[in-house]
């Protein structure tokens, strides 16, 4: 709350120091004090077009906007130099009441562009700011704007060489924003139903936790990982830097919805149905898939194939199935179908990875354990609050009947994860529904038997007061390793069938921090592994007598480098989190959710009451 506070109160003095500006540029001070005509007055001040005036009510394009009208501001008082620039880029809250209230602050004669020591400055601001984030993009625009500029009158800007700076210096702001402070997040699943809604537009806040700087920051700005239509990369790696974060203001805490790099997004298969789907998982399903076909493991019965065979053999069909997919082969099953052909497997730096977001549920330190459901932190339960929501199977008697009147406003339940059956034929189900965002509202209910809905604990039990109801349970799934369901796209970590886990009965696990020693055995490899290769950048092997090789050197225990978090879904059945992939490094860590700017269904339109919402 109180960054927030503070972030107002700069506002709120930035926007109080327009009356001094004006009142220093010849204008009324009452100007600068009336809503959307100051913005006007404003923008004739800084000879710039009062069309601009419809770029301020668009979500951040009036931010890249005002970012251009402050540093005009600036360019009033004489301040040219990339330090004024950037000030007024990253503190402007802090540059506009110096420049309104300082009184060595002048409106000065605009710069004569002709003489050539001043063009030459000139010149050199243009290219630093231009190449500070975005040095391809930026170059282009300014060659562009050299071209094209008026060469008879060096004073004299074209329109192209207008457009081409304003473009440029755009770029730049949006990029340095985007990187050092907020960066917009669209959800696209319904996992964090009903906390995240799917369609809703954040911002996420990369304050709070402190802004990673670019791993790889030679890139084509506000593209991910690769260019649109394409599968070229958006990027270069023969130049790339180590994991560092600037000072945030807070610390990563229980219950933080945070945005992060997917873990296993480290390697992805090259192909729009699946390159954003979990390239080690599909990895294992193929394998398996091939075992079974080449072994005629099955019967009328389903698979017949022993967990404990098939990890003898999964080794050998794992490291098949990877040299098909290296050299672009395709695969027999896939989360889209199958697929003939692929373009190989691509792989990809930390920060051009995907980004996932989850609720954290536990930090580095915290022993993590999963009961029928319900989640343990360091042995206390979890509060769930009405945020979190489960699957739930309700029976009704057969001949139940509830009247229309009575609709049940708080039983919220997703519509792409409802579904209706019946039991052995028992009953034939009728059901009257109508969909309203994301509600259901139930108006009659005829000779039903199983619903199998989403929704809070808290909504579940709304309905033991309905007559009509026979029994309600939670759907759990128990304790126990299914090898019928080894190798599917979503196993649970750490996919071994020695650990007898599932979605809904998990752990005991500890959750590694910076500093912590684990005694490496045969238990704790399995778990660890991945985090001590390839989040922390070791080489490690087994030799034959069993020993744990790290680096070359055989060790017994092994000690963190940096933090990890356990983060899963406000749907909990209805999300591919950290019982599928395991731990999260902090080095994955973007930031967290601010709040939602806008928010749209896909089906009903947009959700007025779910704009500039706060979230927690």
């Amino acid at each position: 709350m109180i960054p927030y506070i503070l972030l107002f109160l700069m506002i709120l003095i930035y926007l109080l120091s327009f009356w001094k500006i004006f009142e220093k540029n010849g204008r009324n001070k009452w100007e600068g004090l009336v809503p959307i005509y100051n913005i006007y007055i404003w923008l004739k001040i800084i000879n710039k077009p009062w069309w601009w005036l419809f770029f301020f009510p668009i979500p951040f394009v009036n931010l890249i906007v005002t970012i251009g009208c402050n540093v005009e501001t600036a360019r009033l008082f004489g301040k040219y130099s990339a330090k004024d620039t950037f000030l007024m880029i990253l503190v402007p809250w802090y540059y506009i009441p110096f420049l309104a209230f300082d009184n060595n602050n002048t409106v000065v004669e605009q710069t004569d562009w002709s003489k050539s020591k001043d063009r030459e400055l000139r010149k050199w601001h243009d290219q630093i700011t231009l190449f500070f984030i975005a040095p391809f993009i930026g170059h282009i625009l300014y060659v562009i704007s050299r071209v094209f500029g008026s060469k008879d009158k060096p004073n004299k800007k074209t329109m192209a060489a207008d457009w081409t700076n304003a473009l440029g210096f755009a770029i730049v702001a949006a990029s340095i924003i985007r990187s050092l402070f907020f960066e917009a997040f669209t959800i696209p699943t319904g996992s964090m139903e009903k906390t995240m809604r799917i369609g809703d537009y954040l911002f996420v806040n990369k304050m709070k936790y402190g802004a990673k700087l670019p791993q790889t920051p030679i890139s084509i700005p506000f593209v991910h990982n690769r260019i649109p239509l394409t599968f070229i990369p958006s990027y270069v790696d023969w130049f790339s830097s180590d994991y560092r974060r600037l000072f945030g203001y807070g610390e990563i805490k229980r219950g933080d919805i945070m945005v992060f790099n997917w873990p296993v997004g480290d390697s992805v298969i090259v192909h729009d149905g699946v390159i954003a789907h979990d390239y080690y998982a599909i990895l294992r399903n193929q394998a398996f898939i091939n075992c079974v076909r080449d072994l005629k493991a099955y019967d009328n019965n389903g698979i017949n194939l022993s967990s404990e065979r098939y990890q003898t053999l999964e080794p050998k069909y794992l490291n098949a199935a990877r040299k098909k997919l290296i050299n672009g082969g395709g695969l027999t099953q896939s989360p889209v179908g199958p697929i003939d052909k692929t373009g190989g497997i691509a792989t990809l730096p930390i920060d051009k990875k995907e980004n996932y977001i989850k609720r954290c549920v536990a930090v580095g330190g915290d022993t993590l354990e999963i009961k029928d459901n319900m989640l343990f932190i360091n042995n206390s339960p979890e509060d769930q609050n009405d945020e979190v929501i489960f699957n739930y199977n309700f029976y009704f008697k057969p001949g139940s009947y509830i009247p229309q009147d009575k609709i049940l406003e708080d039983f919220e339940v997703y519509k792409d994860q409802h579904t209706r059956y019946n039991i052995e034929n028992k009953y034939v189900s009728i059901i009257d529904t109508s969909f309203k965002d994301s509600i259901v509202y139930i108006k009659k209910l005829v000779a039903f038997s199983k619903e199998q809905i989403t929704c809070s604990p808290q909504t579940a039990k709304t309905l033991t007061r309905y007559s009509g109801l026979d029994s309600m349970k939670q759907d759990i799934h128990p304790k126990g390793f299914d090898y019928t369901i080894y190798g599917q796209y979503y196993p649970y970590y750490p996919n071994y069938p020695d650990f007898n886990w599932s979605r809904d009965n998990f752990g005991p696990l500890v959750i590694p921090k910076v500093g912590w020693s684990v005694g490496l055995n045969d238990s704790t490899w399995i778990l660890y592994k991945r985090a001590i290769e390839v989040y922390e950048k070791n080489i490690v092997s087994v030799n034959s007598k069993g020993k744990y090789i790290i680096n070359g050197e055989i060790v017994e225990e092994y000690t963190f480098k940096q933090n990890y978090y356990w983060l899963m879904g406000d749907n909990r059945h209805g999300s591919a989190d950290s019982r599928c992939w395991g731990f999260v490094p902090e080095d994955h860590v973007v930031g967290t959710a601010s709040f939602v700017w806008f928010s749209k269904h896909p089906e009903t339109g947009i959700r007025w009451d779910r704009i500039f919402s706060t979230v927690h």
